[in-house]
């Protein structure tokens, strides 16, 4: 129920600032939400199994679209293997999926970000052996503009891990909360979504 309350409320903020967007885009008379961008990159995820500490690394690739809307595909694994408190057994984590992201005033040097990710996986317990599992990610973070090509992002969410089918181990004791550190490389064109100077008009 907790999980499915978070996703509800991430996807009605998500679909809010699009709406409101767009619609502000239409009075004002700018372009809409065109493919104007490619993006990909690497992150490091510093966060918790079972009360174990441990690292996550992400290669991930992706469309923009409205110098704000990113969807993409990404890849997350368990930098190394970790031992399980008060067992022999040790535990490796990994899985692919899909992502939606909105960056909110993507022109300033220094802008929030809303990112949502979800997919399947598998976990390999050397015990129990292997269970596939299903993933799902929001983060809300800064990213930082350093060049056109080159960004910089910090975030913090929740990953929620469900369809453990474990004897020693829980949904719960996957899931937790993450911080992430992100560099991001491409391009993206056109011009940016800017409200235009109404003072010049009534001057003249």
């Amino acid at each position: 129920m907790r999980t499915k309350s978070c996703l509800l409320a991430f996807a009605l903020l998500l679909t809010s600032v699009s709406l409101f967007s767009q619609r502000e885009e239409t009075v004002l008379g700018e372009r809409g939400w065109g493919f104007s961008g490619l993006w990909g990159g690497v992150s490091w995820d510093y966060t918790p199994y079972n009360g174990v500490e441990a690292f996550n690394r992400r290669g991930f690739f992706g469309f923009e679209f409205g110098k704000s809307l990113n969807v993409g595909w990404s890849h997350f694994r368990m930098i190394d293997d970790i031992a399980l408190p008060g067992e022999t057994a040790r535990l490796d984590f990994n899985y692919n999926g899909g992502f939606i992201g909105y960056n909110f005033m993507p022109y300033k040097a220094i802008h929030p970000t809303l990112n949502l990710e979800l997919g399947q996986g598998r976990v390999r317990h050397s015990i129990e052996g292997n269970d596939k599992t299903f993933t799902i990610q929001p983060s809300a973070g800064v990213e930082i503009n350093v060049f056109r090509w080159f960004r910089v992002g910090l975030e913090g969410g929740y990953r929620f891990v469900r369809n453990v089918d474990y004897v020693s181990l829980s949904d719960q004791d996957l899931s937790g909360v993450f911080g992430r550190a992100t560099l991001k490389f491409g391009f993206s064109w056109g011009r940016y979504h800017k409200r235009p100077d109404y003072s010049r008009n009534y001057e003249k």
